[in-house]
């Protein structure tokens, strides 16, 4: 589900008018495959079937791992494009057009225990004050004895080849971490969470098979580490909790002189899994399987951290039932809040919501999610229609609005029963329908995406 060529997509609104603007990214994956009318060697998330040639390790090593289709983040006048390694390709804002490839493993002021080979990053970076970004990325071992490494590190806009470490911490092993947490105006400095979950990258494997389904490793019997971390080179904070997976944080803030909160979408199984081609196409394996792997449904969780004592608590914040319209379970994710609230206590959330009424996984809606609400949190708004399938919300705030709910939410749907891609803009507060149009192309599932209010645009 995850496979395939990174495309970029954009929306341009302007005098009442919406401007769709779509390229595939040129990446040399995506031209050596050209070349080669096959798909090239490089990491995917599964294997493709066919299988593509093997072309051994010293096929690995050269091969570009360029195709970056996560997410993306403005950096000065570009627009990077990213996926869950250092490397990262950057487009012109406006025209979409190639401006620029980074390679994670060419970049300068990179600081690693030896040996060690710096083969991963976070997707879900954080533009800062400056316009430079801070990211995570994770150090492996290919064999041998010795420490890995997490570390947390800023690209700045005059100079996109150059890393600057702002803290690290050595582990016995690296974790895959799709995306971590930031607080933002905390008294005393900065905070950042980094989740080391139970999954970890055999470079042998990878390198073997050049798919995470292949080289991730999920040893039982490991918890799951929170790291805290302060971004002025602080010394870091370690808890151990009960193992548990995660994909997206929702929102971090401090709670307390000495204490940070988070809230994160969690699972009892790591996500891949799930999507895999053979289960995602089998309605009875897609609808039955998080049960069938002990309720391995994704749960918005919300952590307290005393930094003090080292205490963790933690709260469901969504129970299935009334309080989610949903029958079986509560599954929300690919979250979105007004970002005048990121790093900060809040009160809601936009989130893309499956089995939304429904014991069908692929009953989706995109749902408003108040987390202040009198007798606790609860969906009380849902966009919703049958066989038809959002992807991730962007919301845009109403320009000097107090409210946190005022403003549009947008975004991207495939209409089972027309057969056709459309943009679709609601009310944020109460979700319903204020535009839509059709597009010209058919748009598969999108993940992530971003509004940038200074070209009145946003890009999936």
């Amino acid at each position: 589900v995850f496979d395939g060529f990174a495309k970029v997509h954009k929306w341009s609104f302007k005098n009442g008018k919406v401007r769709f603007t779509s390229k595939f990214l040129p990446s040399e994956f995506l031209n050596n495959s050209l070349a080669k009318n096959a798909v090239d060697w490089g990491v995917l998330a599964q294997e493709t079937d066919p299988p593509r040639k093997n072309p051994g390790p010293i096929g690995f090593l050269k091969a570009p791992n360029d195709n970056q289709g996560v997410n993306m983040v403005k950096l000065g006048s570009t627009l990077e494009l990213l996926s869950d390694t250092t490397t990262f390709l950057g487009v012109d804002p406006e025209t979409l057009d190639f401006k620029e490839q980074v390679k994670g493993l060419e970049m300068a002021n990179q600081s690693n225990p030896l040996g060690d080979v710096c083969s991963q990053g976070s997707a879900h970076p954080y533009t800062m004050e400056d316009g430079s970004y801070l990211s995570l990325r994770e150090a492996n071992k290919l064999a041998g004895p010795g420490k890995e490494r997490m570390a947390l590190y800023r690209i700045h806009p005059e100079n996109h080849a150059v890393m600057d470490t702002l803290a690290y911490f050595d582990v016995p092993r690296a974790s895959y971490s799709h995306s971590f947490g930031m607080t933002r105006g905390r008294p005393g400095g900065d905070l950042a969470v980094v989740l080391a979950q139970p999954v970890y990258t055999n470079l042998v494997k990878l390198m073997s098979k050049a798919t995470m389904q292949a080289g991730f490793e999920t040893p039982e019997g490991v918890g799951t580490v929170i790291h805290v971390v302060p971004l002025d080179g602080g010394e870091p904070v370690a808890v151990e909790t009960r193992p548990f997976f995660f994909t997206h944080f929702s929102n971090t803030w401090s709670s307390g002189p000495k204490k940070v909160s988070f809230d994160v979408a969690i699972a009892s199984y790591l996500f891949m899994g799930y999507f895999d081609m053979g289960i995602q196409m089998n309605k009875t394996r897609r609808d039955n399987w998080y049960a069938e792997h002990n309720n391995s449904y994704s749960t918005t969780v919300r952590f307290e951290v005393d930094l003090e004592t080292k205490q963790v608590t933690e709260k469901e914040l969504l129970p299935k039932g009334e309080a989610c319209q949903s029958e079986i379970w509560c599954q929300l994710d690919l979250y979105k809040i007004h970002p005048d609230d990121e790093g900060k206590d809040y009160c809601g959330f936009w989130a893309w919501h499956t089995f939304a009424n429904s014991t069908a996984f692929s009953s989706w809606a995109v749902s408003r999610v108040d987390l202040c609400a009198p007798g606790g949190a609860r969906v009380v708004a849902m966009w919703k229609q049958e066989n038809v399938y959002p992807s991730e919300p962007t919301f845009v705030p109403e320009p000097g609005s107090k409210d946190r709910t005022a403003g549009v939410v947008m975004f991207k749907v495939f209409d089972g029963n027309k057969n056709e891609s459309r943009i679709v803009v609601t009310d944020a507060t109460t979700l319903e329908t204020i535009s839509e149009g059709v597009l010209p192309i058919h748009i598969p599932f999108t993940v992530h995406g971003r509004w940038y209010d200074d070209a009145t645009s946003v890009v999936v």
